[in-house]
Protein backbone atom coordinates (compact mmCIF):
# COMPACT_ATOMS: atom_id res chain seq x y z
CA UNK A 1 0.00 0.00 0.00
CA UNK A 2 1.34 3.45 -0.92
CA UNK A 3 2.55 5.87 1.72
CA UNK A 4 1.21 9.39 1.96
CA UNK A 5 3.63 12.26 1.36
CA UNK A 6 3.61 13.03 5.09
CA UNK A 7 4.40 9.42 5.98
CA UNK A 8 7.27 9.48 3.49
CA UNK A 9 8.65 12.61 5.20
CA UNK A 10 8.30 10.96 8.61
CA UNK A 11 10.07 7.80 7.43
CA UNK A 12 12.85 9.75 5.68
CA UNK A 13 13.37 11.78 8.87
CA UNK A 14 13.51 8.66 11.08
CA UNK A 15 16.11 6.96 8.88
CA UNK A 16 18.25 10.08 8.52
CA UNK A 17 18.15 10.77 12.27
CA UNK A 18 19.02 7.19 13.16
CA UNK A 19 21.93 7.14 10.72
CA UNK A 20 23.24 10.40 12.22
CA UNK A 21 22.82 9.59 15.92
CA UNK A 22 22.50 5.78 16.12
CA UNK A 23 19.69 6.10 18.71
CA UNK A 24 16.00 5.21 18.32
CA UNK A 25 13.98 8.16 16.99
CA UNK A 26 10.93 9.43 18.89
CA UNK A 27 7.89 11.27 17.52
CA UNK A 28 9.09 14.34 19.42
CA UNK A 29 12.41 14.21 17.56
CA UNK A 30 10.58 13.91 14.22
CA UNK A 31 8.56 17.05 15.03
CA UNK A 32 11.76 18.90 16.01
CA UNK A 33 13.69 18.07 12.84
CA UNK A 34 11.13 17.57 10.05
CA UNK A 35 9.13 20.35 8.39
CA UNK A 36 5.77 18.75 9.23
CA UNK A 37 3.07 20.95 10.76
CA UNK A 38 1.07 18.27 12.51
CA UNK A 39 0.42 17.25 16.11
CA UNK A 40 2.45 14.69 18.00
CA UNK A 41 -0.55 12.36 17.92
CA UNK A 42 -0.67 12.50 14.11
CA UNK A 43 3.05 11.73 13.85
CA UNK A 44 2.67 8.82 16.29
CA UNK A 45 -0.17 7.43 14.17
CA UNK A 46 2.04 7.70 11.08
CA UNK A 47 4.86 5.91 12.90
CA UNK A 48 2.45 3.17 14.00
CA UNK A 49 1.42 2.67 10.38
CA UNK A 50 5.06 2.58 9.25
CA UNK A 51 5.65 -0.14 11.85
CA UNK A 52 2.71 -2.20 10.57
CA UNK A 53 4.07 -1.92 7.03
CA UNK A 54 7.54 -3.09 8.14
CA UNK A 55 9.51 0.14 7.54
CA UNK A 56 10.47 0.68 11.20
CA UNK A 57 10.39 -1.24 14.47
CA UNK A 58 10.39 -0.47 18.19
CA UNK A 59 13.32 -2.16 19.98
CA UNK A 60 11.92 -1.50 23.50
CA UNK A 61 8.49 -0.59 24.86
CA UNK A 62 9.52 2.94 25.83
CA UNK A 63 12.06 3.52 23.06
CA UNK A 64 11.77 5.38 19.79
CA UNK A 65 11.82 3.72 16.38
CA UNK A 66 14.62 2.14 14.32
CA UNK A 67 14.49 1.65 10.53
CA UNK A 68 14.36 -1.89 9.12
CA UNK A 69 16.07 -2.96 5.89
CA UNK A 70 12.82 -2.03 4.11
CA UNK A 71 12.96 1.45 5.64
CA UNK A 72 16.62 1.81 4.65
CA UNK A 73 15.75 0.76 1.09
CA UNK A 74 13.09 3.51 0.91
CA UNK A 75 15.64 6.05 2.18
CA UNK A 76 18.34 5.01 -0.29
CA UNK A 77 15.91 5.10 -3.24
CA UNK A 78 14.80 8.62 -2.26
CA UNK A 79 18.42 9.66 -1.80
CA UNK A 80 19.33 8.40 -5.27
CA UNK A 81 16.42 10.36 -6.77
CA UNK A 82 17.62 13.54 -5.06
CA UNK A 83 21.20 12.96 -6.23
CA UNK A 84 20.03 12.44 -9.80
CA UNK A 85 17.98 15.65 -9.74
CA UNK A 86 20.98 17.58 -8.42
CA UNK A 87 23.23 16.01 -11.07
CA UNK A 88 20.87 17.01 -13.88
CA UNK A 89 20.59 20.59 -12.63
CA UNK A 90 24.27 21.06 -11.87
CA UNK A 91 26.50 22.89 -14.33
CA UNK A 92 29.63 22.42 -12.24
CA UNK A 93 32.59 20.90 -14.06
CA UNK A 94 34.32 18.32 -11.92
CA UNK A 95 38.05 18.74 -11.51
CA UNK A 96 40.04 15.89 -13.00
CA UNK A 97 42.32 14.21 -10.49
CA UNK A 98 45.99 14.00 -11.41
CA UNK A 99 47.35 10.45 -11.22
CA UNK A 100 51.02 9.66 -11.52
CA UNK A 101 51.91 7.20 -14.25
CA UNK A 102 53.43 4.40 -12.25
CA UNK A 103 52.87 1.16 -10.43
CA UNK A 104 49.24 0.18 -11.01
CA UNK A 105 49.27 -2.07 -7.94
CA UNK A 106 50.16 0.92 -5.76
CA UNK A 107 47.44 3.05 -7.36
CA UNK A 108 44.79 0.40 -6.71
CA UNK A 109 46.02 -0.19 -3.14
CA UNK A 110 45.93 3.55 -2.46
CA UNK A 111 42.42 3.82 -3.92
CA UNK A 112 41.22 0.92 -1.75
CA UNK A 113 42.71 2.39 1.43
CA UNK A 114 41.24 5.83 0.72
CA UNK A 115 37.79 4.41 -0.03
CA UNK A 116 37.88 2.17 3.04
CA UNK A 117 38.81 5.14 5.22
CA UNK A 118 36.16 7.48 3.80
CA UNK A 119 33.33 4.92 3.94
CA UNK A 120 34.46 3.14 7.13
CA UNK A 121 33.95 -0.03 5.13
CA UNK A 122 35.59 -3.15 3.71
CA UNK A 123 36.69 -2.53 0.12
CA UNK A 124 37.37 -5.15 -2.55
CA UNK A 125 38.82 -4.20 -5.94
CA UNK A 126 38.85 -6.62 -8.84
CA UNK A 127 42.17 -6.00 -10.57
CA UNK A 128 42.07 -5.45 -14.33
CA UNK A 129 42.54 -8.78 -16.08
CA UNK A 130 45.05 -9.22 -18.90
CA UNK A 131 42.10 -10.78 -20.75
CA UNK A 132 40.70 -7.27 -21.14
CA UNK A 133 43.93 -5.36 -21.78
CA UNK A 134 45.96 -4.91 -24.97
CA UNK A 135 49.02 -7.13 -25.10
CA UNK A 136 52.29 -5.28 -25.53
CA UNK A 137 54.53 -8.34 -25.64
CA UNK A 138 55.01 -11.86 -24.34
CA UNK A 139 58.31 -13.05 -22.91
CA UNK A 140 58.85 -16.80 -22.51
CA UNK A 141 61.58 -17.90 -20.13
CA UNK A 142 62.58 -21.60 -20.32
CA UNK A 143 63.03 -23.45 -17.05
CA UNK A 144 63.50 -26.84 -18.71
CA UNK A 145 62.72 -28.35 -22.14
CA UNK A 146 59.17 -29.11 -21.00
CA UNK A 147 58.48 -26.24 -18.61
CA UNK A 148 58.56 -22.47 -19.11
CA UNK A 149 57.29 -19.23 -17.61
CA UNK A 150 55.33 -16.93 -19.94
CA UNK A 151 55.14 -13.30 -18.84
CA UNK A 152 52.24 -11.45 -20.52
CA UNK A 153 52.88 -7.69 -20.46
CA UNK A 154 50.00 -5.34 -21.32
CA UNK A 155 49.91 -1.76 -22.51
CA UNK A 156 49.11 -0.60 -18.96
CA UNK A 157 52.24 -2.23 -17.62
CA UNK A 158 50.25 -4.97 -15.89
CA UNK A 159 51.94 -8.32 -16.26
CA UNK A 160 50.96 -11.86 -15.40
CA UNK A 161 53.37 -14.76 -15.05
CA UNK A 162 51.97 -18.07 -16.25
CA UNK A 163 53.68 -21.44 -15.64
CA UNK A 164 53.56 -23.56 -18.79
CA UNK A 165 54.00 -27.31 -19.15
CA UNK A 166 54.47 -28.28 -22.80
CA UNK A 167 55.97 -30.76 -25.23
CA UNK A 168 59.78 -30.89 -25.36
CA UNK A 169 61.16 -27.79 -27.10
CA UNK A 170 64.84 -27.09 -27.82
CA UNK A 171 64.42 -23.39 -28.63
CA UNK A 172 61.52 -21.17 -27.56
CA UNK A 173 62.74 -18.11 -29.46
CA UNK A 174 60.66 -18.79 -32.57
CA UNK A 175 57.54 -19.57 -30.52
CA UNK A 176 57.98 -16.28 -28.66
CA UNK A 177 58.40 -14.40 -31.96
CA UNK A 178 55.28 -15.97 -33.50
CA UNK A 179 53.25 -15.34 -30.36
CA UNK A 180 54.21 -11.67 -30.31
CA UNK A 181 53.47 -11.29 -34.02
CA UNK A 182 49.99 -12.75 -33.57
CA UNK A 183 49.09 -11.25 -30.20
CA UNK A 184 50.67 -7.80 -30.02
CA UNK A 185 48.00 -5.13 -29.90
CA UNK A 186 45.03 -7.40 -29.19
CA UNK A 187 43.48 -8.61 -25.95
CA UNK A 188 43.77 -12.17 -24.73
CA UNK A 189 39.99 -12.41 -24.88
CA UNK A 190 40.14 -11.48 -28.58
CA UNK A 191 42.93 -13.99 -29.07
CA UNK A 192 40.82 -16.71 -27.42
CA UNK A 193 38.12 -16.09 -30.02
CA UNK A 194 40.70 -16.63 -32.78
CA UNK A 195 42.33 -19.69 -31.22
CA UNK A 196 40.93 -22.25 -33.67
CA UNK A 197 42.05 -20.14 -36.62
CA UNK A 198 45.53 -19.78 -35.14
CA UNK A 199 45.88 -23.51 -34.56
CA UNK A 200 44.62 -24.33 -38.06
CA UNK A 201 47.44 -22.20 -39.49
CA UNK A 202 50.20 -24.03 -37.63
CA UNK A 203 51.11 -25.98 -40.78
CA UNK A 204 52.53 -22.70 -42.15
CA UNK A 205 55.32 -22.83 -39.57
CA UNK A 206 56.45 -26.44 -40.02
CA UNK A 207 58.98 -25.45 -42.69
CA UNK A 208 61.09 -23.48 -40.24
CA UNK A 209 59.99 -24.88 -36.85
CA UNK A 210 60.50 -28.45 -35.70
CA UNK A 211 57.56 -30.73 -35.04
CA UNK A 212 58.25 -30.63 -31.29
CA UNK A 213 58.33 -26.83 -31.37
CA UNK A 214 54.97 -26.76 -33.17
CA UNK A 215 53.51 -29.03 -30.47
CA UNK A 216 55.01 -26.79 -27.81
CA UNK A 217 53.48 -23.74 -29.48
CA UNK A 218 50.03 -25.36 -29.47
CA UNK A 219 50.36 -26.26 -25.78
CA UNK A 220 51.45 -22.73 -24.87
CA UNK A 221 48.71 -21.02 -26.89
CA UNK A 222 46.02 -23.17 -25.30
CA UNK A 223 47.45 -22.54 -21.82
CA UNK A 224 47.53 -18.78 -22.40
CA UNK A 225 44.02 -18.73 -23.77
CA UNK A 226 42.34 -20.66 -20.99
CA UNK A 227 44.29 -19.38 -18.00
CA UNK A 228 42.19 -17.72 -15.28
CA UNK A 229 43.47 -14.26 -14.35
CA UNK A 230 41.01 -13.19 -11.66
CA UNK A 231 42.67 -11.44 -8.78
CA UNK A 232 41.38 -9.22 -5.97
CA UNK A 233 42.71 -6.61 -3.60
CA UNK A 234 40.95 -5.96 -0.29
CA UNK A 235 41.30 -3.51 2.60
CA UNK A 236 39.37 -2.79 5.80
CA UNK A 237 38.36 -6.05 7.51
CA UNK A 238 38.86 -4.22 10.82
CA UNK A 239 35.94 -1.95 9.94
CA UNK A 240 33.63 -4.97 9.81
CA UNK A 241 34.88 -6.46 13.06
CA UNK A 242 34.52 -3.10 14.85
CA UNK A 243 30.78 -2.98 14.11
CA UNK A 244 28.98 -3.22 17.46
CA UNK A 245 26.14 -5.31 16.00
CA UNK A 246 28.49 -8.16 15.05
CA UNK A 247 28.38 -10.76 17.80
CA UNK A 248 31.71 -11.97 19.17
CA UNK A 249 30.90 -15.59 18.38
CA UNK A 250 30.40 -14.63 14.71
CA UNK A 251 33.60 -12.63 14.18
CA UNK A 252 35.79 -15.67 13.37
CA UNK A 253 33.34 -16.92 10.73
CA UNK A 254 32.95 -13.43 9.25
CA UNK A 255 36.72 -12.93 8.87
CA UNK A 256 37.20 -16.38 7.32
CA UNK A 257 34.35 -15.79 4.87
CA UNK A 258 35.33 -12.31 3.62
CA UNK A 259 38.93 -13.50 3.12
CA UNK A 260 37.89 -16.42 0.90
CA UNK A 261 37.66 -16.85 -2.86
CA UNK A 262 34.06 -17.95 -2.31
CA UNK A 263 33.23 -14.51 -0.93
CA UNK A 264 34.89 -12.68 -3.83
CA UNK A 265 33.01 -14.84 -6.31
CA UNK A 266 29.64 -14.35 -4.59
CA UNK A 267 30.29 -10.63 -4.11
CA UNK A 268 30.96 -9.97 -7.78
CA UNK A 269 28.03 -12.10 -8.88
CA UNK A 270 25.96 -9.15 -7.65
CA UNK A 271 24.96 -6.64 -10.31
CA UNK A 272 26.08 -3.02 -9.95
CA UNK A 273 23.99 -1.21 -7.35
CA UNK A 274 23.29 -0.88 -3.63
CA UNK A 275 22.18 -3.84 -1.52
CA UNK A 276 20.86 -3.31 2.01
CA UNK A 277 21.17 -5.91 4.77
CA UNK A 278 19.81 -9.27 3.68
CA UNK A 279 19.20 -8.08 0.09
CA UNK A 280 22.71 -9.11 -0.97
CA UNK A 281 22.45 -12.65 0.44
CA UNK A 282 26.09 -12.71 1.61
CA UNK A 283 26.67 -14.89 4.67
CA UNK A 284 27.42 -13.30 8.08
CA UNK A 285 26.90 -9.81 6.58
CA UNK A 286 23.21 -9.11 7.22
CA UNK A 287 24.22 -6.11 9.38
CA UNK A 288 25.97 -4.52 6.41
CA UNK A 289 25.09 -2.98 3.08
CA UNK A 290 27.04 -3.46 -0.14
CA UNK A 291 27.62 -1.07 -3.02
CA UNK A 292 29.06 -2.48 -6.27
CA UNK A 293 30.25 -0.65 -9.38
CA UNK A 294 32.86 -0.77 -12.13
CA UNK A 295 35.68 1.37 -13.47
CA UNK A 296 36.43 1.60 -17.17
CA UNK A 297 39.08 2.15 -19.79
CA UNK A 298 37.33 4.81 -21.85
CA UNK A 299 33.91 3.11 -22.24
CA UNK A 300 35.15 -0.47 -21.86
CA UNK A 301 34.57 -2.12 -18.42
CA UNK A 302 37.93 -2.93 -16.86
CA UNK A 303 37.34 -3.98 -13.25
CA UNK A 304 34.85 -3.81 -10.40
CA UNK A 305 34.83 -2.30 -6.93
CA UNK A 306 32.67 -3.25 -3.95
CA UNK A 307 32.36 -1.65 -0.53
CA UNK A 308 30.77 -3.43 2.44
CA UNK A 309 29.69 -0.90 5.08
CA UNK A 310 27.42 -0.48 8.11
CA UNK A 311 23.82 -0.70 6.90
CA UNK A 312 23.09 2.27 9.16
CA UNK A 313 26.01 4.20 7.69
CA UNK A 314 25.96 7.60 5.96
CA UNK A 315 24.68 6.54 2.53
CA UNK A 316 25.04 9.98 0.99
CA UNK A 317 28.72 10.13 1.95
CA UNK A 318 29.36 6.50 0.96
CA UNK A 319 27.78 6.96 -2.48
CA UNK A 320 29.70 10.21 -2.99
CA UNK A 321 33.05 8.60 -2.10
CA UNK A 322 32.30 5.47 -4.12
CA UNK A 323 31.30 7.30 -7.31
CA UNK A 324 34.29 9.63 -6.96
CA UNK A 325 36.72 6.71 -6.73
CA UNK A 326 35.17 4.91 -9.73
CA UNK A 327 35.50 8.09 -11.80
CA UNK A 328 39.11 8.66 -10.72
CA UNK A 329 40.13 5.06 -11.49
CA UNK A 330 38.45 5.28 -14.91
CA UNK A 331 40.36 8.51 -15.59
CA UNK A 332 43.61 6.93 -14.45
CA UNK A 333 43.40 3.92 -16.75
CA UNK A 334 42.24 6.01 -19.70
CA UNK A 335 45.09 8.50 -19.24
CA UNK A 336 47.69 5.77 -18.71
CA UNK A 337 46.56 3.83 -21.79
CA UNK A 338 47.06 6.94 -23.91
CA UNK A 339 50.52 7.60 -22.49
CA UNK A 340 52.02 4.12 -22.80
CA UNK A 341 54.12 3.78 -25.90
Amino acid sequence: MDLTERQKKVLYCIVKEYISNKTPVSSKRVLETATIERSGATIRNDMHRLMKLGYIYQPHTSAGRVPTDKGLRFYVNELLKIREEIRQRSTQVETVAKFPIGDMEKVLSGAARLLSSSTKGFVVIEKPSPLNLRIKRIVITPVSKTFSIANVITTLGLSSSIPLSHAEVDDLTEIERVLNRMMSGITLSEFKAKLKTVLSRMSEFTEFISENTVKGFIDIVERLSFESYEDYLHVGIANLVANERVREDKIHHLIAYVSSETFFKELFELKDGIYIGKEHGLRFLEDFSVIVGRFKLEERPLGRVATVFDKYGDYDSVIESFEYMLNRLSEYFTVVSRNVE
